[in-house]
């Protein structure tokens, strides 16, 4: 019987280092500060959020997931990747999508892409007089290879960072599985109208179901005041600071690209034009990480072998940690910034 006492001991020894650091985060008083930036565009839920601060560096169009706040982007002041850029001679405009509401009830994708990107991106060429690079991160890069397709010529080239493509990743079992049981969610997203970002957070803690033990057991330990803890609350305050997704966006993604992969078979369409890679003719760089949970490898590398003039970044930090780590600016900013430079000069 000694055994068995001493894993139950031990059970509820974790468990309750998992609660004290859970109930730490929700008495920290450390409030993140962010400047307010300009919005320079707006329609709906969405704006055209610029981070350029009239430098007169190139435009750089970002769009970020539908699924989370854009302010990843812009997590911390001292740990800002849109800052970072507008230091580095960038001139960055951020998709802020908002919370969908009334204006979005009926959207799709199509419509966020006609109706949204599209008028924004032609706002970032008006205000700056060139042609942008297009930067998506995540869904967003899934999103920006549309726009490409239906606004080449007003775009200068494109980024693609850790952007899903390939949902079967090369017919990986596992991956066609979970196309399959993301279905089963569809009944309940058609009763409720809408996909809850709740649903959403437990759909991404699934992919790695100790996560919140380790990561909430070891907060306990860190002091809230340092840089690290600091970090750690700023980015647990944006997990949880979720957005809902329309009921016709979550039934195209779980259906037809979770599903089905439309995308890597070339039957996605948008406004009756099909978004196949080999329609993208710009320069473009696909960043892939080896060691991501949320778009695995497989995943993004897919386009990076159909569209022509491809790049491909390689690294080792994961999907989050790209935006948020403290080795992202030496080992994805500066390389992605120096590629950037390269096309424009």
């Amino acid at each position: 019987m000694e055994f068995p006492q001493a894993i139950d001991r031990a059970i509820v020894r974790r468990f309750s280092l998992y609660q004290e650091g859970i109930k730490k985060y929700q008495d920290a008083d450390h409030v993140n500060t962010r400047n307010e930036m300009p919005v320079v565009w707006s329609k709906g839920s969405a704006s055209l959020v610029d981070y350029s601060e009239r430098r007169g560096g190139y435009p750089l169009f970002i769009i970020p997931s539908l699924v989370n706040r854009y302010y990843i982007l812009d997590l911390m002041q001292e740990n800002s990747f849109l800052r970072w850029l507008t230091r580095g001679g960038w001139a960055p405009y951020v998709m802020d999508w908002g919370q969908p509401g009334l204006a979005e009830s009926d959207f799709g994708l199509e419509k966020y892409i006609i109706h949204y990107l599209q008028p924004a991106l032609k706002e970032v060429k008006d205000q700056s007089s060139r042609k942008p690079i297009v930067v998506g991160y995540c869904m967003g890069g899934t999103l920006a290879i549309a726009l490409a397709v239906l606004s080449q010529s007003i775009i200068r080239s494109l980024v693609l960072i850790a952007s899903p493509w390939d949902f079967h990743e090369g017919q990986d079992d596992r991956a066609i599985q979970q196309g399959k049981w993301l279905q089963c969610i569809l009944p309940m997203v058609q009763a409720i109208g809408h996909l809850p970002s709740e649903i959403l957070q437990g759909l991404f803690a699934s992919l790695d179901p100790t996560l919140s033990l380790r990561k909430f057991s070891n907060f306990r330990s860190l002091d809230e005041k340092t840089q690290q803890g600091k970090t750690f609350i700023a980015l647990e305050d944006w997990l949880n600071d979720g957005v809902s997704l329309t009921q016709k966006v979550a039934e195209e993604c779980l259906s037809g690209w979770y599903g089905e992969n439309l995308t890597e078979k070339g039957l996605w369409s948008i406004a009756g034009e099909a978004i196949t890679l080999d329609k993208v003719l710009l320069p473009t760089l696909s960043v892939v990480s080896d060691n991501d949970r949320i778009v695995p490898k497989p995943s993004s590398l897919a386009a990076t072998r159909v569209i022509v003039n491809s790049t491909v970044m390689r690294t080792s930090l994961g999907h989050i940690g790209m935006m948020a780590s403290r080795g992202a600016q030496s080992k994805f900013w500066t390389p992605a910034s120096d590629w950037m430079k390269q096309i424009v000069a």
